[in-house]
């Protein structure tokens, strides 16, 4: 028989296994909640590191794209910057001190100046234009140029306006006193800004305009005299150098107008200077020196 004391024994140690058990099960699923939180805040942070990383990367890639395209923006206006405005092309030959022979253009001549003669004839200061030319534009050059409102001239020349280096070269050659202003309609729309420079040059007494070289003459024969102190033709708007000239009648056959100064590159053929040349007073008189020989026969080079 079982005392009282004992009946009561068993129960109390029976709950005691329970609230062990039951404190064991709780322990347990606090380490697996706090696992999984620890899991989920470790997935949340991975998520938020990814997701910072892409967002990095995604900046990245369009600040470099944004360098990238800055950086080409930047060369092609530096490059633009070295030329010039225009249509681009390179230089194949320099003929004289205002005509060169472009890669894709053909021959040109540069409007709106005019620098004296190297063919035919030679004329003072031609040589050192022609000269300055070929040095400031060797073959190869890169340049470009824009058109005024007449593109070509009647013997097929384009008339243009060249850059090199960003600089305008038709004026450059009137800033260092190697061309006389050539204004021709209607082809003007830089002709103040060549009065300008060539007025300077003179002043300055730079090239053309100096006393000890041509004393401003282009048209003055190498180891002649001076004819005046500005050149004729700074104040002619008829060279078929750089547009067309107005018509008219003359003597000797020769139908056009006799203003101004002509050169042998200015005719088609010998027989039309020669008509030109006898309508000015040739033989006995050769203001535009079309004969350079004197033998009556005016640009012999000519076909």
């Amino acid at each position: 028989m079982t005392s009282p004391a004992r009946k009561s024994l068993i129960p109390r140690r029976g709950w005691a296994a329970l609230v062990a058990a039951l404190a064991l099960l709780l322990l347990a699923g606090g380490c697996e909640y706090e696992e999984a939180g620890r899991s989920s805040d470790g997935d949340k942070a991975a998520e938020a590191e990814t997701k910072g990383s892409g967002e990095k990367a995604a900046e990245a890639e369009t600040k470099g794209s944004g360098e990238k395209a800055g950086e080409a923006r930047k060369r092609a206006s530096r490059s633009r910057a070295a030329t010039g405005p225009g249509k681009p092309d390179r230089i194949a030959a320099v003929i004289d001190g205002d005509t060169v022979e472009l890669a894709s253009l053909g021959r040109a001549r540069l409007i709106g100046i005019d620098t004296p003669e190297v063919h035919g004839r030679q004329e003072c200061y031609g040589r050192e234009a022609s000269a300055y030319l070929k040095r400031l534009l060797p073959p190869g050059t890169r340049v470009t140029y824009t058109w005024d409102v007449e593109r070509r001239d009647r013997y097929g020349r384009a008339l243009v306006y060249l850059f090199r280096g960003g600089e305008m070269v038709n004026a450059k050659l009137a800033r260092g006193g190697y061309a006389v202003p050539l204004t021709i309609p209607p082809n003007v729309r830089h002709a103040e800004r060549f009065r300008r420079l060539a007025a300077e040059a003179r002043r300055a007494g730079r090239g053309l305009w100096s006393a000890s070289t041509c004393a401003g003459d282009a048209d003055l024969p190498v180891g002649g005299s001076s004819r005046s102190s500005g050149s004729s033709r700074s104040a002619s708007s008829g060279s078929g150098s750089g547009g067309s000239r107005p018509s008219g009648s003359a003597a000797g056959g020769w139908s056009g107008s006799l203003d101004g100064d002509r050169d042998c590159d200015d005719f088609s053929t010998q027989a039309e200077a020669q008509s030109y040349y006898e309508a000015k007073g040739g033989p006995a008189s050769d203001p535009d020196n079309l004969d350079a020989d004197r033998d009556g026969v005016a640009c012999e080079a000519l076909p």
